[in-house]
């Protein structure tokens, strides 16, 4: 019998990982960097790390991905066999599940031949935790890199789409987060003074240093190396955003790109909340159905939920968890706890 389940989420640019020793119960919550693009050595190196935080002996693990997206593999099948494979060798004396949706939790073999499955499926895991603590509600998962937005009703997850492409088109999924995200994929111009300048579509900036300025980001969200390189700070934020618009930053000008940050701010909330819109539609007319918002940026989900006159949940309210520690909760890594406790449903009670 196990005592715990790991629930591991496997991504482009972090590990996340939660504990849960119940079927709502989380112990413990970490995120760390996982440049898996670089190779998969990045990954091994994180979940070394992150293994050594806890007693595997009685644990069961259970995985997550999104990571097979990354450029580093030709294909999503590759991507999925060869994270699949690492994982294997490094927990080869521990049961290893892997998430596939609909299809439950699957061993590495049947993971292997149904990738399709196990790929980009963490949302689904987040969704179907949901859907078990409530009746009816729009789960808003605002991450670093994208947006999830799924119906849930009568304790039923009601995606119309299961594959990225799909959920792109229904705008079940929008590309945009609160920190690696470019600028240029947020607006096409901004003004800037008393101007309206185009953006340039270079790498120059990203949504974390609109975040940064703004002082919205939580500073154990942000853990990806900056455009340049360089600080996070106001000023090389604000030298960032400043180079996309043409533009060269000095300190007096501070004020006038956090209120470009701002405006770009308001570009990627009407984005996400007309998304929102299209989902809401299928829950019906009632305002009594509440938006849970998960996700490094829940602060976004929290004002989206009072424009649209909803009651906001925190994601992290689903679970039981202590901590007397700021940062990583339940609700910030969601796929992760939520596979975690659907785990130990499954495995454990």
């Amino acid at each position: 019998m196990y005592e715990s389940v790991l629930g591991w989420d496997i991504g482009g640019a972090h590990l996340k990982v939660a504990e849960a020793v119940g079927t709502t119960q989380i112990s413990r919550v970490y995120q760390v960097p996982c440049e898996l693009w670089r190779g998969l050595d990045q990954m091994n190196f994180s979940i070394d790390f992150l293994k050594h935080r806890f007693d595997v002996s009685k644990a069961l693990i259970a995985i997550t991905m999104t990571g097979e997206m990354v450029d580093g593999f030709t294909s999503r099948k590759e991507g999925v066999r060869r994270i699949i494979g690492e994982v294997e060798k490094i927990f080869s004396n521990m049961k290893v599940s892997y998430f596939a949706g609909e299809s439950g939790f699957l061993g590495a073999g049947s993971a292997k031949s149904s990738y399709l499955q196990v790929a980009s499926a963490n949302w689904l895991g987040s969704a179907a935790f949901v859907a078990s603590q409530v009746e009816d509600a729009l789960f808003l998962d605002i991450g670093s890199t994208t947006t999830d937005i799924v119906a849930v009703k009568n304790n039923r997850v009601m995606n119309e789409g299961r594959t990225d492409s799909e959920r792109l088109y229904t705008q079940e999924m929008v590309y945009c987060g609160v920190v690696r995200t470019p600028v240029f994929a947020l607006c096409r111009a901004a003004p800037v003074g008393n101007r309206l300048i185009p953006v340039i579509n270079e790498y120059f900036s990203n949504a974390a240093d609109l975040y940064n300025l703004t002082g919205e980001l939580p500073s154990w969200a942000d853990m990806c190396r900056t455009p340049d390189n360089r600080g996070a700070d106001d000023g090389s934020c604000a030298a960032r955003l400043a180079r996309t618009f043409g533009y060269d930053s000095v300190p007096e000008d501070l004020t006038m790109w956090r209120e470009v940050a701002e405006y770009i701010r308001e570009q990627q909330i009407q984005t996400i909340i007309n998304a929102c819109r299209k989902r809401l539609s299928r829950l019906g007319p009632s305002l009594e159905i509440p938006i849970i918002g998960g996700g490094a940026g829940r602060f976004l989900v929290k004002e989206i939920a009072q424009r649209l006159n909803r009651q906001y949940v925190d994601a992290a309210s689903l679970f039981e968890f202590e901590s007397k520690k700021k940062g990583f909760d339940p609700g910030a890594c969601a796929p992760a706890a939520s596979i975690a406790c659907l785990g130990f449903q499954r495995f454990c009670r």
